[in-house]
């Protein structure tokens, strides 16, 4: 009997690289909770500056032959400048990684689920501040995501749409303010969507309706 070849087309895969342990983990929440079987977060080592970040995670594309490469920081995990990351992109294009950011922390991202900011917010402790008045025991650690939060996506699920709503607003604010947008993630959402294809909660259901 003539054998059949198989030809199906194999599937992409894409890498988020991030700078810090709960950047990492919370990505890695959205991977476990939508099952996104060909998507892998990997936390830097070492990486003191966002141009090592880069070059790092340049090197984690090759080795694993991802399709998409995004380099995931915070402003606060480098200490940097709008400047500092406009000028860093030459280098991402060179290297065939995307920067994907939040300023002053992914701590904007989660607050975005609730409201927008009305003026431009460059502490991160206002954030966390204001988020452990909405989530038990928030806080922007590894130890976190671990513990009280290891339902932190889950639990805002719901609220995605209205993020990204929130972050098209907020980012006009930022862009007026110093020319650059204070989160791109919507953006590393879209890839995911594209090469990862839409999120499978329905093992989550029974929790989500619990919330609902």
């Amino acid at each position: 009997m003539k054998r059949t070849r198989n030809m199906m087309m194999p599937k992409k895969a894409m890498l988020i690289y991030a700078a810090s342990e709960f950047e990492a983990q919370y990505f890695s929440q959205v991977r476990k909770d939508c099952r996104y079987t060909n998507l892998t977060v990997m936390k830097a080592e070492n990486a003191s500056s966002l141009e090592k970040l880069i070059l790092k995670a340049s090197k984690a594309r090759l080795q694993g032959k991802f399709d998409c490469a995004w380099v995931l920081f915070s402003f606060a995990d480098f200490d940097l400048k709008p400047a500092d990351v406009k000028q860093a992109q030459e280098l991402a294009d060179k290297k065939r990684v995307k920067l994907g950011w939040t300023n002053p922390s992914l701590s904007l991202w989660i607050y975005l689920h609730f409201k927008a900011p009305t003026m431009v917010v460059t502490e991160a402790e206002m954030l966390k501040n204001a988020l452990a008045k909405s989530l038990e025991g928030y806080d922007e650690t590894g130890e976190y995501l671990s513990a009280k939060g290891q339902n932190l996506h889950l639990g805002l699920f719901t609220n995605f749409s209205r993020a990204v709503s929130n972050s098209s607003t907020y980012n006009r604010i930022c862009e007026s303010s110093f020319g650059l947008q204070g989160t791109n993630i919507p953006d590393i959402y879209s890839d995911i969507r594209e090469i990862c294809g839409n999120a499978d909660i329905t093992h989550n259901q029974k929790m989500l309706s619990k919330r609902d």
